[in-house]
């Protein structure tokens, strides 16, 4: 950990623009000199590094762009392995996903999902080109109601453009992105990602579609790490991506289905792992934006956040981490910025969508704003412009 840190000179931006500083006593520079000076083994023992959000704010602004989330992911592994700390009471929802994945690492594991979400008309495959990995959503189902609306939409737009039927796995396990980054299981997470490789490769897919912010992620950065081929073998796209591109191959456009001519203001909240855990060449953040500008031609009024973009505020909860009265007040707080900018809020990470749409619960002046996923909202605004088929999908 030294060593990665060697290149800091205690400028202090890290703590001046850290997240949780504003929730509660926490310097990311005086951990970092505390490692520099020798006390290393101090920081691991203290167990600090559970409350890091991981959110990357600190190296969005840092002059030599030391990646503090990383050192704390590597740091996690060190506070359980060596330090014998369990993190279970900080795990959300008594660590019911992350058990989860966990268990879909085991390799005589095979999970049978439902795919009752699956809308009627649309082709799936288990073999093909293209995949839509869907992620933990249907789990996600179990406790928050109607998450798999998000699946639901994706894939209604996947088949509505393409021709082969798309590849949905039954048996699809989990990527790994909670159990790594949030708890720092590193062989888990391997475990998960060849298993991943497995299926993938038996499908035979050369692109995999995505509407998750942390799947995207997971496979555009992390996985290609590990695997050397992965990059040569499969394309990643996030929905965002997907659509952008069609819409720019002429092969969509967009529609405005309301018949309303009252002007609808909505704005956008950045998830962390598209706004600030990419890298610097990914330009996904502009697409977003290019997209919602031509909705203003279809009646739409887009509004940035006071922070937006690479300075788009975090949900709280990273990775099923720390889901306390601290989040409350960084997600009541990005709440409030939605409700100035619009009505309607759009967001790409289905853990943002869950932690923010709990917070409507306990207050009443941020209820109405209406939280949605990308997918959700782009669904029943893309047209086909000559299509080689009829791919009307009816649920």
């Amino acid at each position: 950990m030294r060593n990665l840190l060697k290149r800091c000179y205690q400028c202090g931006r890290c703590s001046g623009v850290c997240q949780l500083s504003k929730v509660q006593k926490y310097t990311p520079s005086k951990i970092i000199q505390l490692i520099l000076e020798g006390f290393e083994d101090k920081v691991i023992e203290s167990g600090v590094l559970w409350d890091c959000l991981t959110c990357n704010q600190c190296l969005k602004d840092c002059p030599e762009e030391i990646n503090f989330a990383d050192i704390v992911r590597m740091a996690r592994w060190k506070m359980r392995h060596i330090a014998n700390q369990n993190p279970d009471e900080l795990i959300a929802h008594k660590g019911m996903y992350t058990t989860i994945s966990e268990i879909m690492s085991r390799p005589y594991i095979q999970p049978e999902r439902s795919l009752d979400w699956v809308s009627k008309g649309c082709k799936i495959s288990d073999k093909g080109t293209t995949l839509y990995y869907v992620g933990c959503l249907p789990y996600f189902n179990y406790e928050f109601e109607n998450s798999d609306s998000i699946a639901k939409s994706t894939l209604k737009i996947l088949c509505q453009i393409e021709n082969e039927p798309i590849v949905v796995f039954k048996d699809e396990i989990c990527c790994g992105h909670d159990i790594y980054w949030g708890q720092g299981k590193l062989k888990t997470f391997i475990k998960l990602g060849k298993k991943n490789m497995e299926m993938f490769e038996k499908a035979g897919i050369s692109k995999i579609v995505t509407a998750c912010a942390e799947c995207y992620r997971t496979f555009k950065v992390d996985y290609p790490g590990i695997f050397d081929d992965f990059n040569d073998k499969f394309e990643v796209k996030h929905i965002i991506e997907f659509i952008y591109d069609n819409w720019k191959q002429n092969k969509i456009k967009f529609k405005n289905p309301s018949e309303s001519s009252e002007r609808i203001p909505f704005t956008y909240h950045d998830p962390c792992r598209l706004s600030r855990f990419l890298p610097k060449d990914n330009n996904i953040t502009e697409k977003t934006r290019e997209i919602f500008k031509e909705f203003k031609r279809l009646g739409y009024d887009f509004k940035e956040m006071e922070h937006n973009k690479k300075n788009s505020l975090c949900c709280g909860v990273s990775s099923w981490m720390n889901c306390n009265e601290k989040s409350k007040a960084l997600r009541y707080k990005r709440m409030l910025e939605a409700k100035a900018a619009g009505d309607i809020m759009l967001t790409s990470c289905p853990k943002c969508k869950i932690h923010l749409s709990c917070l409507q619960d306990d207050f009443e002046d941020i209820a109405s704003i209406e939280i949605m996923d990308f997918s959700e909202f782009l669904v029943d605004h893309i047209e086909i412009i000559n299509p080689d088929k009829d791919t009307e999908i009816t649920e």
